[in-house]
């Protein structure tokens, strides 16, 4: 089951960085060994959002042999998530998901937002870049993704969410580095960065917005836009013509994805859980059933 293109979530950069004994599976995705709560798990790698899987041809066929495979793998937990179901027209769909996925694994659907490139944003995100403009703000991709590192760990702990702060940095190091990334800043009038992003092309045709934040404050909001506004324009130079913004369960953040014109895209994660394991997980991690 080869691939018609490898995804930055495959590449040693990020399997050797991660936190994590990350590995290529099959050839098509990226898994790693880790574990929850203290028990031996085969995930998604640690930060990826997706396990990159990729499938050329029979689609259904080779996603069939790829969830069989991975049922037979010997970890008491899989947690695994797939790319957005639309993501081309080689991706796995909704209903092949649903249909041929085996029964041991439960599916659980979330979702993504996604905004087509090029794109007219909505009159209210075209208002706040204007602003931005008149208050000073100014964007700029860079080289150096400190400011990155910065605010997403300000971001994270804002939201009372666990981060390796250390592990985070040399992801973000070797990540950096690699021709499928780019960062972008968006300072204030003094110069100091009030917003940033890291972002990968995770196909050739779809650009995602992987790490970053921003420093609250009164411009805070239409920096965010200011700085998403360059990195979408970055991203079409490099030929994508879908920006994902990653999805979020906080529904603050999804209706400021949703107020750029993205649309929702169902994404689904696989798990399975040893049977011994699953009256103890219910209680510790509620969020896998």
């Amino acid at each position: 089951m080869p691939t018609t293109l490898q995804s930055p979530f495959l590449s040693d950069s990020w399997l050797k960085n991660c936190g994590a004994k990350g590995f290529v599976f099959k050839d098509v995705c990226a898994l790693a060994n880790s574990s929850l709560k203290g028990i031996p798990a085969t995930i998604t790698p640690p930060w990826a959002l997706d396990c990159g899987l990729t499938l050329n041809n029979d689609v259904e066929k080779n996603y069939e042999l790829f969830t069989l495979g991975l049922s037979k793998l010997k970890s008491p937990i899989i947690v695994v998530d797939l790319p957005p179901v639309c993501e081309n027209s080689k991706g796995v769909s909704s209903a092949i998901v649903k249909q041929n996925t085996p029964s041991c694994f439960r599916v659980q659907w979330r979702h993504t937002r996604i905004l087509d490139i090029p794109s007219k944003l909505l009159s209210n995100r075209r208002k706040q870049l204007n602003k931005a403009e008149r208050e000073g703000i100014s964007c700029e991709v860079v080289e150096s993704w400190e400011n990155v590192h910065e605010l997403h760990d300000i971001s994270r702990n804002r939201k009372g969410l666990a981060n390796d702060r250390s592990q985070l940095k040399t992801l973000l190091d070797a990540v950096a580095s690699e021709d499928y990334s780019y960062a972008v800043e968006a300072k204030d009038s003094d110069g100091n960065c009030i917003a940033s992003g890291g972002f990968i092309m995770v196909s050739d045709h779809r650009c995602l917005y992987a790490f970053g934040g921003q420093k609250r404050g009164t411009n805070s909001a239409i920096a965010s836009v200011a700085m998403l506004g360059l990195a979408m324009k970055e991203a079409q130079d490099r030929g994508a013509t879908e920006f994902d913004f990653g999805g979020s369960a906080d529904p603050g953040v999804d209706r400021f994805y949703k107020e750029f014109g993205a649309r929702s895209v169902p994404k689904a994660r696989l798990v399975k859980v040893a049977w011994w394991l699953k009256s103890v997980l219910r209680v510790v991690r509620p969020d896998l059933f």
